[in-house]
C-alpha cells in the first residue's frame, strides 16, 4: 500500500491521478481530477469551504462531480442538534449549495461539459435546489445539472 502525496499526481496505467488537499473534518482529506488524454474529471464531496486552491484545481475539467450537501436554510431549520448543524455548516464540514455554486464562478469552466451535484442531504437539501443554484452559476438550463441519487449514483457519460 501506498500513501498518495496530496501535492503530487500518479498514474494508473493510462489514468493520470492529481490529488488535492480539501478542507474537512478528516485526517488530511483529498479530493482528485483525473485525466486520460485531454479529459478531465474532477471530484470533489467533503470540503466545508471553497479556497483558491480548490478552484485552480477543478479549472478547466470537462466533466466535475461536486457535493452541493444541504440548503443552508433547510439545515437551520431542520431536525439536527446544534452541534451536528454547526458541524455539517462549518468551515470544515459540507458544501452547501451556494458555496458550490460559487466555487463555479472561479473556474475556468470554458471546456465543461457535464456537472453532476453529489452528496444531497436527504434531510437539508432538494435536487431542484441543488440543481438551480449551480445553473444560476453556469448561466445553463437547469436539465443540464443533473443530480446523483444515494441509492442509484448516476449513469455512465461519454465526454466529447
Amino acid at each position: 500500500m501506498e500513501e498518495i502525496n496530496p501535492c503530487q499526481s500518479f498514474s494508473v496505467g493510462e489514468l493520470e491521478i492529481q490529488p488535492f488537499a480539501v478542507p474537512h473534518d478528516a485526517r488530511e482529506p483529498v479530493q482528485f481530477v483525473f485525466q486520460a488524454g485531454k479529459k478531465r474529471l474532477g471530484v470533489l464531496t467533503d470540503a466545508g469551504h471553497i479556497t483558491p486552491h480548490i478552484a485552480d484545481s477543478l479549472s478547466g475539467v470537462s466533466a466535475l462531480v461536486l457535493e452541493c450537501n444541504h440548503d443552508a436554510d433547510m439545515l437551520a431549520n431542520g431536525s439536527y442538534p446544534p452541534g451536528l448543524k454547526k458541524r455539517v455548516g462549518g468551515q470544515y464540514g459540507h458544501l452547501e449549495n451556494r458555496q458550490a455554486a460559487s466555487l463555479l464562478k472561479l473556474m475556468d469552466v470554458s471546456g465543461l461539459r457535464h456537472v453532476i451535484a453529489a452528496h444531497l442531504s436527504q434531510k437539508n437539501n432538494k435536487p431542484e435546489l441543488a440543481r438551480n443554484a449551480l445553473a444560476h452559476a453556469l448561466d445553463c438550463e437547469v436539465e443540464w445539472i443533473e443530480v446523483a441519487c444515494q441509492q442509484d449514483g448516476f449513469g455512465w457519460r461519454h465526454i466529447e
